[in-house]
């Protein structure tokens, strides 16, 4: 009989936020072994591995005496008979020989960044690019049953690209960050006829009301909540008893018809009240009502709770992704935004830009699936206005510069695209590349030739920019008033004369 293989691993023991180690050992293979035996796995079981193996080094990262594992690979995880995943215990000596082959060049140049050829001292980009790699490694070895859709493609894609890019504003800055992103498979079914005609009529009757409602400028708000929809208690009860798992499907789908609904009224039609009207009688156990009637709140003037939300430490958005449709993410998403756009913390903000990236990722997502380019555009534009705020808020100049310069590219209104410009040059102004201001402010006038504003704007920061002759300065205010004359009648442009423009004439 053939000796079964183990290996000592960590067992990872938890108590409130911190982890503690211990030791045991466990018979199974490491990851690399156990992939060419079983490639051929269920996408839930693929997607519940790549959960399982970023948990563990979560874990790991909350002990307080070795908060890094520093070998993340697939020679240092162990799957179990029973399908546990572990990570060795690299201080047991019976895991020497393991040790050594992940010292190997072969091994060290598959799963360390270019810049560190030896696995020396831990740290946390160190294992955050390991895991990236790991998870690169899993999906090239297995072949999942049935395959990835391309959106889930992309997803991974973008998993390891910011794991691999450690130098890019948008890498992970924790473990945690990672397993949020991770998708959840959810099997689909088909559903209820019924209940998707009547997804459809209602969303069709709100849209047409609320058009009614808009252009006759009524303020009474004719949109009722639909009879059908109403839930007594007697019948929750009649159908606990009598209709078992059908009644409890059918209350899923009205749940689900109802968090569409409150979607539809606090994003488009921008009643809040209503939307927390649908909201009622959803159980808080149901965290994306609770974040939709948080973030309704918050829209009619009381921040408390989503202030609160914020503030939580454990503020897991994307986790929700297994308890919210497909279709209605998008839309989840814009509703948290509207809400939490309106907060000042700098967390809110950063919650702000996760949530607007999300957006931006399903807008990608869905490029391909809709014609609608009209809606999208308008839907980009409102979702990149959110994040260049809150990247001013927080202090990144420069990316809330680089989001207003996509904005330029989507927004037509000409007297909005005056705004962002200056605010534009601002920016950027602001993060010490002036020349790149003065060039905002350049491509703006030659586009908006009759903007006072940003020529004003352009002669104060050549003044101020020390490092620009003198001559030069009063050169380009000398022409900017030549192909404007009315801008000496311009009240900045009067100030900039008396402070700057006496010692040039003198």
């Amino acid at each position: 009989m053939a000796e079964k293989e183990g290996y000592d691993v960590l067992r990872l023991i938890e108590h409130g936020q911190t982890c503690y180690i211990s030791s045991e050992y466990a018979g199974g293979k490491v990851l690399a072994g156990w992939l060419k035996i079983h490639p051929n796995i269920t996408k839930e079981r693929l997607f519940l591995l790549i959960r399982d193996i970023t948990n563990q080094l979560c874990m790991i990262h909350r002990c307080r005496k070795k908060p890094y594992y520093q070998f993340v690979n697939p020679y240092s995880i162990v799957i179990t008979e029973e399908g546990e995943v572990y990570f060795l215990d690299l201080e047991a000596g019976s895991n020497e020989e393991q040790l050594r082959l992940m010292q190997k060049r072969a091994v060290r140049e598959a799963f360390l960044p270019p810049e560190e050829p030896y696995y020396q001292k831990a740290s946390l980009e160190l294992d955050i690019y390991g895991l990236g790699k790991t998870i690169q490694y899993v999906l090239a070895m297995a072949k999942p049953i049935p395959a990835l859709c391309k959106r889930e493609e992309r997803k991974f894609l973008r998993i390891i690209s910011r794991c691999l890019n450690n130098n890019s504003r948008m890498s992970y800055k924790n473990i945690s960050e990672i397993r949020r992103s991770i998708p959840r498979y959810i099997q689909k079914t088909k559903p209820d006829i019924r209940v998707k005609k009547k997804v459809l009529f209602v969303c069709a009757a709100i849209s047409f009301l609320a058009a009614v409602w808009k252009i006759n400028g009524t303020e009474k708000n004719p949109l009722m909540l639909p009879e059908e929809l109403e839930l007594s208690e007697a019948g929750e009860a009649a159908g606990e008893d009598k209709k078992g798992e059908d009644t409890e499907v059918m209350m899923s789908d009205e749940r689900e018809l109802r968090i569409e609904l409150a979607i539809l009224y606090i994003l488009n039609v921008e009643d809040y009240e209503k939307g927390l009207e649908y909201l009622k009688g959803i159980g808080s156990e149901y965290v994306s009502a609770r974040n939709l009637r948080a973030a309704a709140r918050a829209l009619l003037g009381d921040k408390r709770e989503l202030t609160e939300l914020a503030e939580g430490s454990e503020m897991e958005l994307r986790e929700l992704e297994g308890s919210i449709s497909e279709e209605q993410l998008l839309g989840y998403y814009q509703c948290l935004l509207k809400g939490y756009a309106l907060l000042d913390t700098e967390q809110a903000s950063r919650i702000v830009l996760s949530l607007g990236e999300s957006c931006m990722e399903r807008l990608e997502e869905d490029r391909e699936e809709s014609r609608e380019s009209g809606e999208r555009s308008a839907k980009e534009t409102e979702i990149r206005r959110y994040m260049a705020a809150a990247s001013e808020k927080i202090g990144e100049f420069e990316e809330a510069a680089h989001i207003c310069e996509e904005l330029l590219k989507l927004e037509e209104d000409e007297e909005k695209r005056e705004e962002l410009y200056c605010k534009t040059a601002i920016l950027y102004e602001e993060c010490g590349q002036n020349g790149k201001a003065g060039d905002i402010c350049v491509q703006g006038i030659k586009e908006l030739s009759d903007s006072e504003e940003l020529r004003v704007m352009h002669i104060r920061m050549l003044y101020e920019d020390a490092s620009v002759d003198r001559a030069f300065c009063a050169q380009m205010a000398e022409e900017y008033v030549r192909q404007m004359p009315g801008l000496q009648e311009n009240e900045d442009f009067q100030k900039l004369r008396f402070t700057y423009m006496p010692e040039d004439e003198g």
